[in-house]
């Protein structure tokens, strides 16, 4: 945008007094008309069915298998519905049935929990005892039911017990040694009770047989409220827990993500660097950012003074392991030392870490020490509100169906974590594997299945980086700066969402798709030396920073006992981002792998005098409210403006749900923007994502709405959320759901008018100085009561 000459720019935040009385919606209307359906027949089919699956339940061996009913739900491939829509043909309206989007409501209306949604479409659900009578009594007279009642049933086709093989992945056990032992999770259903588990432990601990030195030597929780255990078990073993025990969802070897190999290129074994005068400052004054690594040595030359606390959990190493969490951490504390010529001379701290080791081993995390670690310092340190992952599982393309399952879970549940405790979870977009080359030469590499997202760097409430090169070196294969870096993986994300969100330098790679020395980024090693390496592990950590840092700056215009929601700090990174600028061969692939481009809090303290950032954020009590939000256009800026834009980045954290893998999100957010509180909304932009938790827009304001006249100085901002699917079964969600937006005022035209001045001259100018003040919101997600 062209720069303007006002001396005094300043950022507007909006609070309370700037919201108009919170509108409500209005209440939905009547039920879908089907077509076709014989509804006597279908209710039939669907009782027998559920029938045959109960009883079969009943004859097994499972000690809950008259407690809880665990099925796979079938459904019909297509329904039709009655419809005056342009498309419709003869008044019908055809569409393929999908548990893994919106008809996942189905269940919740027939009293049915939804745990998954597999492969070919069938959903993996749970029926209480007396529910499935009921099902069974109201199937066989469904042809005498109500309209409403029949709407219900309209999209399954039938029910059938789960077979063991969605339960076991079989590619592994066959890969394993007959009548020998080996590491093994067992996950037991959500929905299953303390004491239930017990009964089921001490049932399957009777199948091991302790002359093959079988045994089960840990079990824990899962964030939603799902038990399960490890230990060593034979295959044959593993095959009969799998067909005998229905209320067990999956067995399987430990889950693990995968660090990047630290090799050191460039380093300086002798010189110390010089501390400048920020560097000596009182770290404590510093924002923290929790490092989910490797560790970092107690000891450690220079690192030492910046550590913020420590968390070691408990099925880890135990101990500070390799490089890599060391140069991780580095890259939090220091940033990216500008040094082409040798090691940097000096540096300056931006930020503390909180040290939290997770890793098995030098170059492997284990999953799910994750969600706990970051709970555990959340409850110990709650002033600490960023983490840092620079770690991922393989492309999830790539793994057998039960581990990317289990893998999604636990994204599910950080994800869920984050909508509770209100944090930013960075996570990197990973590295392909050293050496191998793409199928396609790069830039045009961005389809091949290794250089696609992990899981963790799916989550749709994390910050997920990628990298580009900002330096060039002799023997770099990227040759223009700005362009992706050759290792980093790409979007979209799940439910082909825009993934990566971000980026930041990360360094080069040569033709070989190695690192070589002069190739990275600069950090620090164990032994305290400076190193260069390359990776997106190293470039996540600046985005980490950069939010923590923003944390700060907007906690100083927050009232006392208020604080920045995490998600007005993604919404002001992503409105301020500097975009990628890359253009010819590697366009594509810029666009599948840096997101908004570069996250910087800057603008926070200093301000662009060419337009005008207005920031709020705020609680919807439920679907039903609708905040209102006043911002301020001034009429005589409008007036002169060449071309007056207004771009508008909404921003909120839902709750998810893993099975319903097509929307991933719950909860989605719509932003209306008014001249006036009674006028209809401007159209902004196209595009968008169905389900993804923001929204960036552009509006003209000069492109009213037919027969729309502008109201005075202030025009109005509408948010409301709807609910796209059912939450997870055991987990209870607050309706209250954050929301926030950054927006900015800017004339995009030649010889550009700064709406600065004009802003500033409003009698409201003064009361645009601090955040809102919401109401405490309840701490959620509480997992539900199980039953039994």
């Amino acid at each position: 945008m062209p720069t303007g000459d006002e001396a005094n720019a300043r950022t507007f935040y909006l609070n309370e007094q700037h919201e108009l009385v919170r509108g409500e919606k209005e209440p939905g209307g009547r039920p879908a008309q089907y077509h076709g359906i014989d509804w006597a027949s279908k209710g039939r089919v669907v009782a027998s069915s559920l029938s045959v699956a109960r009883d079969a339940i009943i004859r097994s061996r499972d000690p809950l298998r008259e407690q809880h009913y665990f099925l796979l739900a079938q459904p019909v491939e297509t329904i039709q519905k009655k419809s005056a829509a342009r498309n419709a043909v003869h008044g019908v309206i055809s569409a393929p049935v999908r548990f893994d989007q919106t008809e996942s409501k189905v269940f919740r209306r027939l009293g049915i929990d939804l745990i998954d949604v597999t492969e070919t479409g069938k959903a993996v659900v749970h029926i209480r005892p007396e529910r499935i009578e009921q099902l069974m009594a109201t199937g066989t007279r469904l042809g005498e039911v109500g309209k409403r009642e029949q709407a219900r049933w309209a999209s399954l086709g039938g029910f059938e017990t789960i077979p063991p093989d969605l339960r076991l992945d079989g590619t592994w056990v066959r890969s394993l040694r007959s009548r020998v032992p080996s590491d093994a999770v067992i996950e037991f259903h959500p929905l299953i009770g303390r004491v239930e588990v017990e009964t089921l432990i001490h049932s399957i601990g009777a199948l091991l047989r302790m002359e093959l030195r079988e045994r089960l030597t840990n079990m824990g929780m899962d964030f939603s409220g799902r038990h399960w255990v490890r230990g060593q078990v034979t295959p044959e073993t593993l095959k009969t827990i799998a067909k005998l025990y229905y209320s067990v969802q999956t067995l399987h070897s430990p889950l693990n993500s995968f660090v990047l190999s630290t090799k050191r290129g460039r380093s300086d074994r002798v010189s110390r660097p010089q501390a400048t005068q920020e560097t000596m400052q009182d770290p404590a004054h510093l924002p923290t950012v929790g490092v989910l690594d490797t560790g970092v040595p107690n000891d450690h030359a220079i690192l030492g003074r910046f550590r913020r606390g420590q968390y070691v959990a408990p099925d880890s190493i135990g101990q500070p392991a390799g490089n890599h969490g060391t140069f991780v951490s580095s890259r939090v504390v220091f940033g990216d030392p500008d040094s082409a010529d040798g090691p940097p001379r000096d540096y300056a701290a931006g930020c503390r870490y909180y040290d939290v080791l997770v890793a098995e081993a030098p170059d492997r995390i284990h999953n799910k020490s994750v969600v706990p670690a970051i709970q555990s310092v959340v409850a110990n340190a709650p002033d600490v509100r960023v983490f840092n992952l620079s770690f991922d599982t393989r492309p999830i393309e790539l793994q057998a169906a039960t581990e990317r399952r289990e893998n999604l879970i636990l994204v599910q549940d950080l994800d869920n974590l984050i909508f509770r405790d209100d944090i930013i979870v960075v996570v990197s977009a990973g590295n392909s594997p050293a050496g191998e080359q793409p199928d396609a030469p790069y830039p045009f590499h961005f389809n091949d299945p290794d250089w696609q997202l992990g899981a963790w760097a799916r989550s749709f409430n994390s910050l997920t980086c990628g990298s580009y090169v900002a330096k060039l070196y002799p023997g770099g294969l990227v040759s223009t700066i700005g362009w992706p870096s050759p290792f980093t993986r790409v979007g979209p994300g799940m439910a082909k969402s825009p993934k990566p969100d971000f980026s930041a330098h990360g360094g080069n790679g040569n033709e070989a798709m190695t690192h070589a020395n002069g190739l990275g980024v600069w950090g620090l090693s164990a032994s305290a030396n400076w190193e260069d390496n390359s990776g997106t592990s190293f470039a996540a950590p600046l985005l980490a920073r950069e939010a923590a840092r923003a944390f700060q700056m907007l906690q100083k215009v927050c009232t006392s006992g208020g604080r920045p929601y995490a998600i007005t700090v993604r919404a002001f990174l992503t409105l301020t981002a500097t975009p990628p600028n890359v253009q010819g061969a590697a366009e594509e692939l810029a666009m599948r792998a840096l997101g908004k481009g570069t996250a910087s809090h800057e603008r926070l303290s200093v301000p662009r005098r060419d337009s005008a950032v207005l920031i709020w954020q705020g609680l919807l009590e439920n679907t039903s409210d609708i905040a209102r939000v006043t911002v301020p256009i001034p009429t005589q800026w409008l007036a002169q403006a060449r071309q007056p834009k207004l771009r508008i980045v909404a921003c909120w954290d839902p709750p998810v749900n893993s099975a319903v893998s097509g929307l991933w999100a719950t909860r989605k957010v719509t932003v209306h923007l008014k001249a006036n509180p009674d006028g209809r909304s401007l159209h902004g932009s196209r595009g968008g994502h169905l389900s993804y938790p923001v929204i960036d827009r552009v509006y003209d304001l000069r492109r009213m709405p037919a027969g729309e006249s502008i109201d005075g100085n202030t025009w109005l901002i509408e948010m409301s959320y709807e609910e796209l699917c059912d939450s997870h079964p055991s987990i209870a969600f607050t309706p209250q759901q954050r929301v926030a937006f950054a927006a900015e005022l800017f004339d995009e035209g030649e010889n550009a008018i700064s709406p600065q001045s004009s802003i500033q001259a409003l009698p409201s100018a003064v009361t645009m100085a601090r955040l809102s003040i919401p109401p405490q919101a309840v701490r959620m997600p509480v997992v539900i009561k199980p039953i039994g």
